[in-house]
């Protein structure tokens, strides 16, 4: 019984042992954290100039020479930028290589460009130079690459952050003073929000969220600025657009709407504005065009507009597709009812009434906000 019990406490002591060896030598295995340095900056080229476009989805590519782990494990790498003249002591900015810091090479969009270049001291519309440099690192050991390089970049004369969302608000406006209930524009392409909207006598703004403490903005003649409010003395429809990329805005009043019967090459009614980006006209009376050998049906929609010194304008609202061959019926997908500004040809970019519309009347309905791809509906009846 002894014995058995030395024997199993002797097994247990050389399993101890056992581990504590393996154990030893993967902590040893573990400490080795030497590496070789980034020997070589591959791309952008020195001096490489860029126009940032931080509003499309532009990336800079950034490439290097790979380091070397002595114990032929991953090693890590962060791309570093600084001032001209910096010593990278404490780099202005600093980021993760792709795959999450593995891979020698980085994609950086000209958004995150253009906000390590406003943290340099570049000015909007400025022009200046970047470092950057490659840091590889191993557990707690980091090196530096052998060299830096430099860019030089031309920041253009919008926001460095585009908000995800704008909203307006403000008595002048639709909802009011009332955060809460400010309306949202809709976001198009390259950093322009849009919306069609009402204002009456009063003040209004524009804010990046609809609750908490937003930021605000104001339009200062064709400027979009931060801060301020804008002042509008009576009740007007307005297109109103922000290019957050370019620091512009415009503001288009919209006089009249209209569907605009392609063959008789002008409006055959005129819609009334109903609030939130909507305009409706009941009960039109649908008349193709009569050619003798046969009837036209298209059709598309006017908006007659004044810009801000009062000079009349005009512009069109139709399909995407510039000739829709086949009226719609009920298999219609609804991607055939979307809206875009076209251009202001009698016969393209037209849609046509539904097949027996000939002779009866229907409802028209324009919906051109935020809420979806802006639309029209028409029910004949």
């Amino acid at each position: 019984m002894i014995r058995s019990l030395s024997f199993h406490i002797s097994c247990m002591l050389a399993a101890v042992l056992a581990i504590g060896g393996f154990s030893s030598c993967e902590k040893e295995k573990s400490i080795n954290s030497n590496i070789s340095t980034v020997k070589e900056l591959y791309y952008p080229e020195v001096g490489k100039y860029l126009k940032l476009q931080p509003a499309t989805s532009a990336v800079v590519n950034f490439e290097w020479s790979a380091a070397r782990a002595e114990d032929g494990s991953l090693v890590m790498y962060e791309v570093a930028f600084d001032t001209l003249g910096g010593d990278f002591q404490r780099p202005i900015y600093t980021v993760a290589s792709n795959s999450n810091g593995v891979q020698n090479s980085l994609a950086l969009s000209h958004k995150v460009l253009n906000s390590i270049a406003s943290k340099a001291g570049i000015q909007p519309s400025g022009t200046g130079s970047l470092q950057w440099t490659v840091i590889a690192s191993k557990g707690l050991n980091a090196k530096r690459a052998d060299s830096t390089r430099t860019i030089v970049v031309e920041r253009p004369s919008g926001f460095t952050e585009i908000p995800s969302n704008v909203f307006i608000t403000g008595t002048a406006s639709e909802g009011g003073e009332d955060l809460a209930q400010a309306q949202a524009m809709k976001m198009g392409a390259d950093g322009v929000f849009e919306i069609f909207t009402q204002l009456k006598a009063g003040s209004f703004t524009f804010v990046d969220r609809n609750s908490g403490t937003p930021v605000t903005y104001s339009i200062n003649g064709t400027r979009l600025q931060e801060g301020g409010e804008n002042q509008q003395t009576s009740e007007k429809i307005y297109r109103i657009r922000l290019d957050f990329a370019n620091a512009a805005a415009e503001m288009t009043e919209i006089t009249e709407v209209g569907l605009f019967a392609s063959a008789y090459n002008k409006t055959v009614g005129k819609l009334a504005y109903t609030g939130n980006g909507t305009w409706s006209l009941e009960n039109m009376p649908i008349a193709y065009y009569d050619f003798g050998s046969w009837k036209d049906d298209r059709f598309k929609f006017q908006f007659l507009t004044a810009d801000a010194g009062g000079t009349a304008g005009v512009m069109y609202y139709g399909s995407v597709n510039a000739s829709n061959s086949t009226p719609p019926d009920a298999n219609t997908p609804e991607a055939y009812y979307k809206l875009v500004q076209v251009d202001n040809s009698q016969w393209d970019f037209t849609y046509k009434y539904p097949a027996g519309s000939d002779g009866k009347s229907g409802d028209v309905k324009l919906q051109l906000n935020a809420a979806k791809d802006y639309a029209y509906e028409l029910t004949v009846h």
